[in-house]
């Protein structure tokens, strides 16, 4: 008979206990788009695609090397905090892209990779500090007698 009374009692301090505690959701990492420019630069005099001839990170160094610009893909994608995203490249590799924390400021840590040939690996290119709807580039990698730049503008 005691051991009913115990239980009976366990029973209903669990079930209150259930009923007064604080529910704990886990906060939805809000969603953060990213507009990424993919962009095919050479040193030989050519053409500037008029959308890139007024952002001025391309006009200043080591981006005014290059005397044409073509803009060879426009992808759009959605990030969330500690999530790849994964764009294909025309070279063959993948850029990937992940927010790493969102700052207090409002301001995001992106973590830009790209994978290695023929490999499934990637290599930690560069973390960026980036401000909503200031855009930030990468370059270096050859495709097409050229250098890719890809510019990414992050927003909400």
């Amino acid at each position: 008979m005691r051991h009913m009374w115990t239980t009976k009692r366990y029973l209903g301090f669990l079930g209150l206990a259930l009923l007064v505690a604080p529910v704990v959701t886990r906060a939805q990492t809000p969603a953060v788009h990213a507009d990424v420019v993919v962009i095919l630069a050479k040193e030989e005099p050519g053409t500037i695609d008029p959308s890139l001839a007024a952002v001025g990170a391309l006009q200043r160094p080591p981006f005014n090397t290059f005397r044409s610009m073509r803009v060879l893909s426009r992808p759009r994608v959605t990030l969330r905090t500690d999530q790849d995203v994964d764009i294909a490249l025309p070279n063959g590799r993948q850029l990937r892209l992940r927010i790493q924390q969102v700052m207090p400021d409002g301001r995001l840590r992106v973590r830009v990779s790209i994978n290695r040939p023929n490999q499934s690996d990637y290599l930690p290119l560069l973390q960026v500090l980036a401000s909503p709807g200031d855009p930030f580039f990468v370059a270096g990698q050859a495709h097409d007698g050229g250098t890719l730049v890809i510019g990414i503008t992050l927003g909400s």
